[in-house]
Formats: C-alpha cells, structure tokens, sequence
C-alpha cells in the first residue's frame, strides 16, 4: 500500500509573561469575571433548592444550553443574562493577553458565535466599561482611560504598542527570517482586528504580508494563495482568521504556523495545524504557540489536554465534550 511520508513537525510552546501594567488590566477585568461567575453559582444553587430539585444529572448539556453554547441565534433571548457574559468577559481576558487595543473594539457577531456567544450591543458595553471619561483624580484623562473603575495610561490601548505578545511574534519573525528566503509563516487568529494589529507591526519590519479574512470572496483567495504558496517574492507571512481559514485552505508554502490565541475548541486549532502540514509539504514544519503565565490561557492549555484525552476515550457520541465550555471548565478557570 502506498503510504505518503510527510516531513517532521514539531511545536514550540512559547511561555510569555504579562508586563506590569498588562497584568494590572487583566486583574481588574479576570476579578469582575470571577465575581460575575460566583453569583451565578449563588443564583444555580439557589434555585435549586426552591424546586426542590438538584441540578442535572447531565450537567454538561443543561450549562451549554443556558450559556448559549451551540444554541441558533434565534433561540438565545434578547436580555441574556450574566450566564453569557460570563462568556463574554471571559473573551474579554483572552484578548487582553494578546493585545490590550482589543478591549476597545465592539465584538464582532461572527467572532462571538465561534464562542457560542450572543449578544446584544447593549449587553457588549455593559461586558466591559472601558472609557476616556474625565475621573475625579489627579490623572490627566487626555493621557488615561477608565477600565471597571481604574485607571491606566491611554498608550497601553494603542494598536502600535508592543504587547507581550506582539514582542514574542516579532522575535520569533525576525529569526525565521534570518534562516533564509524559503521559510514562510502563517498567522492565526480568532479575531481579525488581532490580525489587523499584527499587520501594523508588520508593517514595521518590512516582512510582506497578505491577508485572508471572511470579506475575502473565493477568487481572490484562490490567487492569493497560489502567490503565498508559489512566489518567492511574493507574501513571506499570511494573516489568517481562525473562521474564515480553519479548513479548506493549502498553504504548505508556509512552514510556521503561529496560533497566538486559544480557542476553547483544540479540534478548531489542529484543523488549522493541517493548512500548512499536508501532502505536498517538503519543508519541516514547525507550529508556534503562545501562552501568558498566570492567566486564563494557561488554564484553556490543561482544558484542551483534558478535553483531548477525554475524547480519545469516547468510542461514540458526537464529541460534544471537545467543542463545548462546561460549567465545571469556568469553575477550573475561575477556581470557584
């Protein structure tokens, strides 16, 4: 039987830690996340005891439904309540260990969906109060903007600031670049206003870059990645969107793929590990993963092995418990 043998692949796992003022932002925003999660356990168990009755004996399906996981937007109401901002704060934590700008752009619907979020424009504003209003301090409020009651310096939320992140991306880049003209990166994210702050700094270092995003139609990705995949002269990095790219695409002209954020789906994620280590591939590949120490992207990390083992274990059944967010994955992230 003829069988393909495909080149090595390897991954790195880069372990990042937060800069001072980063971690001070996703204190005030991880307490409030905390304090949101512990009520609605109070209200849970409250309820319970006034029916008279205890809480599912599948608890898993009961949580995903009244989070609005895998719910149709029709079915989810309009007042969602805290259950789903729960959700919502705790994408909220995710992005501010990617890049602290995020914390002031509306959710987009698509993005949240692939969360199994649905909200209102109303309920995103009241997810997370992030403002330049005038304080009753000292702190000038041109040069400062308000988060949930503090405080903290305006440049921090500034697309051209070097995150933790960002700084990791950028080191990782410049040495693929010195090892030589045939090594390519693809950069993955759930979010594109992620992409399109990678895009910025890329800008920076001069590197060549295309971008594949849900507004692209099929033709023009057809030829853009025909050029990142043929042309030594064309893009050396392509921006992907975790929806718009995670099956489908061949881009084994890249070697390097970059997963700079954690979807709680690890499926999602080897899906898009397969775009550049396919049949055809003849480079070694090598995949890039970034974890904050100390923040909810460590604790996503053990749910993903967790959810992966358990999966392995399952002869039959829809796999649901690889896909979904449980209550017993936010009591682990939240140590309630």
């Amino acid at each position: 039987m003829f069988q393909v043998l495909l080149p090595n692949r390897s991954c790195e796992v880069h372990q990042l830690k937060l800069s001072e003022e980063e971690q001070a932002v996703y204190d005030v925003v991880f307490a409030q996340s905390r304090s949101t999660l512990q009520n609605y356990l109070k209200r849970h168990e409250g309820n319970d005891l006034i029916s008279g009755t205890s809480s599912s004996s599948n608890p898993f399906d009961k949580v995903a439904q009244e989070f609005g996981v895998s719910q149709p937007v029709s079915a989810v109401p309009r007042q969602a309540s805290s259950t789903v901002h729960i959700l919502s704060l705790l994408l909220r934590l995710r992005q501010c260990c990617c890049h602290l700008s995020l914390l002031k752009k509306t959710l987009d619907a698509l993005e949240l969906q692939g969360d199994g979020i649905v909200l209102s424009l109303e309920e995103q504003l009241n997810a997370l109060s992030l403002s330049c209003n005038p304080s009753q301090s000292d702190s000038d409020p041109k040069t400062t903007v308000a988060l949930n009651g503090s405080r903290f310096a305006s440049q921090l939320f500034e697309e051209t600031s070097k995150s933790t992140k960002i700084s990791a991306i950028i080191s990782e880049l410049m040495a693929i670049r010195d090892m030589g003209d045939n090594q390519k990166s693809v950069i993955i994210s759930q979010w594109t206003s992620m992409l399109r702050i990678v895009a910025v700094h890329l800008q920076k270092m001069g590197l060549r870059y295309a971008v594949i995003d849900g507004t692209v139609n099929p033709k023009r990705r057809m030829d853009m990645v025909e050029d990142f995949n043929t042309n030594h002269k064309g893009p050396q990095v392509m921006l992907l969107s975790l929806c718009a790219g995670g099956v489908g695409l061949n881009l084994i002209g890249g070697n390097h793929l970059f997963l700079i954020d954690m979807h709680w789906n690890p499926a999602l994620e080897d899906q898009a590990c397969d775009r550049i280590y396919r049949v055809g591939q003849r480079k070694d590949v090598t995949i890039h993963r970034f974890v904050c120490e100390d923040t909810v992207e460590e604790k996503i990390a053990t749910l993903h092995k967790k959810k992966k083992e358990l999966a392995q274990n399952v002869l039959s059944g829809t796999g649901s418990t690889l896909t979904k967010l449980t209550l017993a994955d936010l009591k682990i992230i939240f140590g309630v």
